[in-house]
């Protein structure tokens, strides 16, 4: 089928976050990141982009780090963002220098970061993915401080909302560096398929019918991309095992190979959940793992599955029936149908994730 349609490979099932440079830059369409990079590049101190969990936070933070040019800035990327002044410090590359200093466990002040900082060649760019998440809110105030001194120091921020943010550090970054993302229209949505299927090599839109689109592109769906992405690895499966209603359909469908793994995918259990066929990839995936064991850690998940850290993170939090607009997209499936518990490994405790009960039951076949 991806050959007939003239693709690479399917651009539908990326998790761009944590691709190499060259491979995100070929799939990520900017919206946001590119007015983000474009501020940055003309000196703005500082931008916030705000908004609701899968709008592309975190992939607009790596596009703009991608996309600074490495002559004039350098770039930190914090994950979670840092709970004290030294963990930024250490984080950054910017800490304790000398070897005297690492060895006597030195006090680490604001002055010597704000020094480590200015000698720098460059201008500096700290990257703070979630910074809602930030415990100790004096941080914030940090930051501000930072920024004050440090005349080659940018801050990009991403959150939820301006929420515990203090109105010294938002007067800072100013409206006109403040982005909000709250769902996508569907030209943007548009925008963006047409663009990933350029990077494989496809025709715009093909194979997906307009009509198909604008019944897909619901209000719900324009909520992330990852909801749209699902329906349209939906609608290729239908192409590729021959049971899409679409006139066109039999051009793609009949292939062997595709149809023996499909075959090989589906468990005899299966049709005792008729809501299965709603799950994601991601979803699908980890189900199919989980049902194996009695119960597996995060690591276990993804060296089992092959998803990334934060792809099986997300597909274990709506699994768990913790993502409200997941449950309420998808009313037939009896979420949770995950759940974790914690378990203690000699002095430490860890999280282990198990199929519920009522759930599990289902797939029984003794």
């Amino acid at each position: 089928m991806l050959a007939n349609l003239g693709w690479s490979e399917n651009p539908f099932v990326k998790d761009l976050r944590f691709s190499e440079r060259d491979y995100f830059l070929k799939f990520y369409y900017p919206l946001e990141a590119q007015e983000i990079l474009k501020r940055l590049a003309f000196d703005a101190k500082a931008c916030l982009f705000l908004g609701p969990k899968g709008v592309g936070k975190t992939s607009a933070m790596y596009f703009v780090a991608y996309g600074l040019p490495k002559d004039q800035f350098d770039t930190v990327i914090f994950k979670e963002p840092p709970q004290s002044l030294e963990e930024l410090a250490e984080q950054s590359g910017f800490g304790r220098q000398g070897f005297l200093d690492k060895l006597l466990k030195k006090p680490f002040s604001r002055q010597n970061l704000v020094d480590a900082l200015k000698r720098h060649g460059k201008k500096i760019v700290f990257f703070l993915d979630e910074a809602h998440l930030e415990k100790n809110h004096s941080m914030y105030m940090e930051f501000k401080y930072l920024l004050d001194d440090v005349p080659n120091l940018r801050l990009v921020l991403s959150a939820l909302s301006k929420e515990g943010f203090p109105d010294s550090l938002l007067h800072l970054v100013g409206e006109p560096n403040t982005f909000l993302r709250r769902s996508f229209t569907g030209g943007e949505m548009t925008r963006l398929i047409s663009h990933r299927i350029a990077a494989v090599g496809g025709s715009p839109l093909k194979p997906f019918p307009q009509a198909y689109l604008d019944s897909m592109l619901t209000e719900q769906n324009l909520l992330s991309p990852r909801y749209v992405f699902d329906e349209l690895n939906a609608f290729l499966a239908g192409l590729a095992t021959g049971e899409s209603t679409w006139k066109g359909a039999a051009e793609y469908a009949g292939n062997p190979i595709v149809e023996a793994a499909v075959a090989a995918s589906v468990g005899t259990t299966r049709s005792h959940a008729e809501w299965w066929p709603q799950l994601s990839p991601s979803q699908s995936a980890i189900m199919d793992y989980l049902l194996q064991q009695r119960e597996a850690t995060l690591q276990d998940i993804m060296k089992a599955t092959s998803l990334s850290q934060n792809t099986s993170f997300n597909a274990l939090y709506q699994l768990r029936g913790d993502d409200a607009a997941e449950k309420k997209r998808k009313p037939k499936v009896p979420f949770p149908l995950v759940k974790a518990k914690s378990v203690r490994v000699g002095a430490r405790k860890k999280n282990v994730y198990v199929v519920v009960d009522k759930v599990r039951n289902l797939f029984t076949t003794h």
